[in-house]
């Protein structure tokens, strides 16, 4: 029998928490996030910076259950949440004065899931 979704144990082990938090708090967003990170990583998200730029405002928490690249820029911080980012991506966020965490870190800062917004 073929297992199905990842067989990483760091992603299984966020994906568990993400459902644990989403049932614990009543949080959906937590839920919706679980399933689109589960997908095979060739469906996951890829976002480019300009789109989160696009997007969002000043002040914006950002959740993005893939990778973060570095195409385009952004004009303000905000506060991203992904899988993975390339080092590119990575310095267009903290140079607009941003900061790029793990997904786990944002389910401990928002376990309510308020004021989080998904882009995919």
């Amino acid at each position: 029998m073929v297992r199905a979704g990842s067989t990483n144990p760091n992603t299984r082990a966020l994906v568990n928490a993400l459902r644990r938090a989403s049932v614990k708090h009543n949080a959906r967003i937590w839920r919706r996030v679980a399933e689109l990170i589960e997908r095979p990583a060739r469906k996951r998200a890829t976002v480019n910076v300009g789109k989160i730029g696009r997007h969002t405002r000043a002040g914006d928490v950002v959740v993005v259950p893939g990778k973060v690249l570095g195409a385009g820029t952004i004009p303000h911080s905000v506060t991203v949440a992904a899988l993975n980012a390339s080092a590119t991506a990575r310095s267009l966020i903290v140079g607009a004065g941003g900061s790029l965490i793990s997904i786990g870190e944002l389910l401990d800062k928002h376990p309510k899931g308020t004021g989080v917004t998904i882009i995919i």
